[in-house]
């Protein structure tokens, strides 16, 4: 039986994905400043809340939230052990609510990409209630180049000292489906198997730049990884948008 999308790799996602948090972060909160009127955050579909963490280091005043049950209690513990007091809850983006009006939104890692045409449409205007006019919304997706050339039909695998991964990856016609196997090292030093399965969609520029306008947004910029200029073979898009 496969469980929900990150109940098992909650405990190893910020070492499973491989990437510099603290540069990705600081380009993100650039942009924030760059365009956001104030501090105010929401960092949506925060996982274990390795940006929500950094954001709050650089002076934010952010709240994380996730679907996950069990990222949000490994993002409470990290948190904790750091010594930052930020606030975690469970929220789906479709229905995102904010109890108090928002100077900008983040929604990073493939937040998106979890939600269908019409998800990502429901989430766009709730996103859009919780933010002050001007209020800015960043968010990046897996682009169609990689979902289709990159992952789909491929499979991917980890060997670590405490675990170990397979990764295999289906399309179908809007998206890829993904089945992950995690081997975790318990204790008596023996592997215990769990196994997950995640559904990705697939949104092109025009379709999200659209749903956005409809949601209530401008779109200030439109970026490859890192700020880097989009080109076709662009595994990465991040959005920057202001309600309007």
């Amino acid at each position: 039986m496969k469980n929900k999308a990150y109940s098992a790799l909650a405990g190893v996602y910020e070492r499973l994905m491989e990437v510099d948090y603290d540069e990705w972060a600081k380009y993100v909160a650039d942009n924030v400043k760059k365009y956001a009127s104030g501090s105010s955050g929401a960092d949506v579909g925060c996982g274990s809340g390795a940006f929500t963490r950094r954001f709050r280091r650089m002076g934010f005043d952010v709240y994380g939230c996730d679907l996950s049950e069990e990222m949000l209690t490994v993002a409470a513990r990290l948190s904790r052990e750091e010594g930052l007091d930020i606030t975690f809850v469970r929220q789906d983006a479709r229905v995102f609510t904010s109890p108090r009006r928002l100077h900008f939104i983040t929604a990073l890692t493939d937040c998106v990409n979890y939600l269908n045409a019409d998800d990502m449409k429901k989430a766009f205007k709730r996103f859009a209630k919780s933010l002050v006019k001007g209020g800015v919304l960043f968010f990046d997706i897996s682009s169609e180049y990689k979902l289709k050339s990159v992952i789909a039909d491929n499979m991917f695998a980890g060997d670590y000292d405490d675990y170990a991964y397979l990764w295999f990856n289906r399309p179908f016609g809007g998206g890829v489906e993904m089945d992950i196997t995690l081997f975790n090292r318990e204790e008596n030093g023996l592997f215990s198997r769990k196994d997950e399965h995640h559904v990705q969609y697939i949104h092109t520029e025009a379709e999200v730049t659209a749903a956005l306008y409809d949601a209530g947004f401008e779109v200030i910029s439109v970026e490859g990884h890192l700020g880097a200029p989009v080109k076709d073979d662009c595994e990465r898009l991040n959005f920057i948008a202001a309600r309007r």
